[in-house]
């Protein structure tokens, strides 16, 4: 293809937590030059600015206008549908006043594909990402604290977070045509999510901080209402999370009830008929997630309807090549009425390496994407951007540390857990390590020393927990570790508790960074100067893994991850939260699942203090009080020093080709965020439509086929 162009509950009074202010009326006057533009084969083309400040964040993303305006234009695609009386007229499908974008580069063009790049045939996350990010509430592409409208126009929540009421934005069809109503919310909740045969594991997010759910009720028609029993602080942000295997709002209840037993009565006999062994496989295939597979049934049957911007066309899970079209009911337009989506057609070609996904996005053959991009390969899409006609997209990562060694807390060994746990020992090995050299020589001089800390531009960033025990210094190293294990042979090496040579190995995955066994190889060499001999144990992350669930480890190693607005929600480098924190694993699976999951620790752990702290969290509606918060349980992360990190994460790099419009070239990159989701994918467009087409299935694998024996290029 050529390149692209282009607790018990208690009544309280209401608190305003969501933006409630009334969106004022829409634009007006527009609709007859619009029409005549999008007639002529496109939206309305403008000489928009190349920045309109008031229509973007601080990182270039498109955002949510405080105005409604009348729809008053449509794709040409639609529009020959409505000609041929295939399909309504525009007012019929849209609200009346509907939910406006604003990007940067203003009004755009219909037409044109985006081509994106899926690693394997089960990384359906991406098509979610560009396709669906339609939550109740949302993040904005800042990634603030402040959570946008999305399909909820605004929300309350009581004073005591147990109650929150949402409003939906009025108006709003899928994509059959029908009503999205609150019923819709009640349905998919009581009959799907609490549902043994078709849910059997829990939700967690929805349950409150003391496991007990809600109850939904439709207030009217627009309006839906949680009571949870106990306070649930994080609930909002859990929502702006759009957990996939949560998210109730996404069940059409006209459509999917004739699949279902307790409302349709003939249920298995249809199941049966269709070729499916009872009516929860039938109903887990036409409208949930299958169970034993994780498919999800909006990449798979095209009958569904969805709320979403686009559409599924090619099935995902079973080809080469997933696409998706545009929904001629999607709810949202531009700022002058013209109906969104921009683009046509998604393209998501599957390839089975990252390294393939690279030599594709180098080629000039990705439109947009920062998913499945090492830091490894920035060079070569550094060197072929003027080429093929793409630049590259600043992505931080909510990655907050390159590497951290997790000492294992709850050694079984109690001589080598009490050494593992002393904070002296910690800080000596910390400060044993050059990071300086680390940084240049494993990491080209990217990023800066750090311990396990919320990055800096987190409202939860904590300098003393991210820059103490940093300084390269032999001398206080020795001093520290002289507290713990004094004594030595004659060579220089520490002695442990049984008179013999002190070592400690370290589990690391080989499948996962070279990078890690590089700093690890570093690191042997620094701690072997302070007499503290490393032996590193390179195996595959499922039995690394493995071992850190049976706390057979020493030391395990990963990257760190929840440095940004997720600390909150996953703070398990920051304190023992389930078994990602290594360093505690077994502890903090006691703190979320008891004594028959973990283990208990000691009664003068600081962890007592941090899960009091955290519990607090979990049932503090204020979003002040949750940052204060959050700042005392790292002020005790610090003074119990979890784990020892190495170096800030280095930005990543994406691609964006030349000639597309409205898509910011700065993102986050989080499992909690869905990028680039909050950019509002629906409202990019191409310069040139005509020339942004992909190129054919069998051509786009055949590139893949000859780059897979091409190497990467070393940075310079």
């Amino acid at each position: 293809m050529p390149a692209i162009p282009a607790r018990p509950r208690t009544d309280t009074d209401c608190t305003v937590r969501g933006p409630v202010s009334v969106l004022r009326h829409p634009v007006a006057g527009l609709a007859l030059t619009t029409l005549l533009l999008t007639a002529c084969g496109g939206a309305a083309a403008t000489d928009a600015p190349e920045h309109d400040a008031d229509a973007a964040t601080a990182t270039g993303s498109p955002v949510l206008s405080e105005e409604r305006t009348v729809p008053a234009g449509q794709a040409p695609d639609l529009q020959q549908q409505v000609d041929h009386g295939e399909l309504p007229p525009l007012d019929e499908r849209l609200p009346a006043e509907a939910v406006t974008i604003l990007g940067p580069d203003g009004v755009g063009r219909y037409g044109g594909e985006l081509q994106l790049a899926m690693n394997g045939n089960d990384d359906d996350s991406l098509i979610r990402r560009y396709a669906a990010y339609e939550p109740l509430v949302r993040w904005d592409g800042d990634w603030s604290s402040e959570l946008t409208p999305g399909v909820a126009r605004d929300w309350e929540i009581s004073d005591d977070a147990t109650t929150f009421t949402f409003h939906l934005q009025e108006g709003i069809r899928w994509s059959d045509g029908e009503p999205f109503t609150a019923d819709d919310i009640v349905f998919g909740y009581e009959e799907v999510l609490m549902n043994e045969d078709l849910t059997p594991a829990p939700v967690e997010y929805l349950m409150d901080p003391e496991g007990n759910w809600p109850d939904v009720t439709a207030v009217d028609e627009h309006t839906v209402e949680l009571r949870f029993q106990s306070p649930h602080g994080l609930f909002l942000m859990q929502l702006a999370r759009a957990e996939e295997d949560g998210k109730f709002h996404r069940f059409p209840r006209h459509y999917l009830e004739q699949f279902h037993l307790d409302h349709n009565p003939e249920a298995d006999q249809l199941a049966e008929q269709e070729g499916y062994e009872d009516w929860t496989e039938m109903f887990t295939a036409k409208g949930w997630v299958t169970l034993g597979t994780g498919f999800d049934s909006r990449w798979m049957n095209t009958e569904l309807p969805q709320l979403n911007a686009y559409l599924i066309e090619t099935p995902a899970y079973e080809g080469t090549r997933v696409t998706a079209v545009r929904n001629p009911y999607f709810w949202k337009v531009d700022a002058e009425g013209n109906q969104l989506p921009y683009i046509d057609r998604l393209v998501f070609d599957v390839f089975d390496s990252q390294e393939v996904i690279a030599f594709r996005a180098a080629a000039g053959n990705i439109s947009y994407q920062d998913r499945h991009f090492d830091h490894d390969f920035r060079p070569l899409l550094a060197e072929s951007m003027e080429e093929n006609g793409y630049s590259l997209l600043d992505v931080t990562s909510t990655d907050m540390n390159t590497l951290l060694f997790n000492l294992n807390h709850s050694h079984p060994d109690e001589d080598m857990r009490e050494i593992l746990t002393d904070r002296s020992f910690k800080a000596g090995l910390s400060h044993a390590l050059d990071r300086e050299e680390i940084i240049e020589l494993v990491y080209f001089g990217q990023g800066e020393p750090a311990q396990a800390a919320p990055r800096e531009g987190s409202p939860y960033h904590h300098s003393e927990l991210a820059g103490q025990h940093l300084e390269h210094d032999v001398d206080l190293a020795d001093e520290l570790l002289d507290e713990v294990l004094p004594e030595r042979d004659d060579e220089g090496r520490r002695l442990g508790p049984d008179g013999r040579p002190f070592s400690i190995a370290v589990d690391v995955a080989a499948d996962r960074s070279v990078e890690h066994a590089r700093v690890l190889e570093l690191a042997q060499g620094y701690w072997e100067a302070v007499g503290i001999a490393l032996e590193i144990q390179t195996m595959d992350r499922d039995l690394r893994n493995e071992r850190r669930d049976a706390g057979e480890f020493d030391v395990y190693v990963r990257d760190g991850s929840a440095g940004l607005q997720d600390a909150i929600l996953r703070p398990h480098w920051y304190m023992p939260f389930g078994d990602s924190g290594a360093y505690a694993w077994s502890w903090g699976s006691f703190y979320l699942d008891g004594e028959d999951a973990g283990e208990a620790p000691p009664e003068d752990s600081p962890a007592w203090r941090q899960w009091e702290i955290y519990d607090e969290i979990l049932v503090t509606a204020d979003q002040e009080r949750q940052t204060e918060l959050m700042e005392e349980l790292l002020d005790v992360s610090a003074e119990a020093f979890w784990t020892i990190g190495i170096s800030t994460s280095p930005n990543r790099v994406g691609v964006v080709a030349d000639g597309l419009r409205n898509a910011p070239h700065q993102l986050f990159e989080a499992s909690a965020y869905q990028n680039p989701g909050p950019s509002y994918p629906a409202v990019w467009w191409w310069e040139d439509p005509e020339q942004a087409v992909a190129d054919d299935e069998e051509a786009a694998q055949q590139h893949a086929d000859d780059a897979d024996d091409d190497d990467l290029p070393a940075d310079r």
